[in-house]
């Protein structure tokens, strides 16, 4: 399960992605998750987050427990080109937990720049929550 817990300024956007295991076994996460901002229909909107940071470790999670990367969203509309940015709308996020196939969904509409040369969304590896 994921969630966000969000902080905002200048045009910058920062939320911590939560993971849990709600599962009753003791899991491992390790890495980056994939993360990219969807349309209606579940469609891929602009491009996915670069992987930032080098830090990365297994992070064990018992029953309950949580690990967390933190998003980072540099869409600041205002700073790109109209043509380049092309201003899309967006249900939500599609989300990867690190190593997995199978995607989360999180609901969030918002706008974004969709544009092939913008490349505003970056994700840290997860770390014990």
């Amino acid at each position: 399960m994921a969630q966000r817990d969000a902080s905002v300024g200048a045009g910058q956007y920062y939320s911590k992605l939560v993971f849990t295991n709600v599962s009753g076994t003791t899991c491992t996460l390790t890495g980056f998750p994939g993360v990219s901002y969807v349309k209606g229909g579940g469609v891929q909107s602009g491009n996915p987050a670069q992987r930032t940071g080098g830090d990365v470790r297994t992070v064990t999670l018992p029953p309950h427990g949580t690990a967390v990367a933190t998003l980072h969203d540099a869409n600041g509309v205002g700073g790109y080109d109209p043509k380049e940015c092309q201003l899309s709308a967006a249900e939500g996020l599609r989300i990867y937990p690190p190593n997995q196939k199978a995607a989360l969904f999180l609901p969030w509409k918002t706008q974004h720049c969709a544009g092939p040369g913008v490349h505003s969304l970056s994700i840290t590896s997860v770390q014990q929550g």
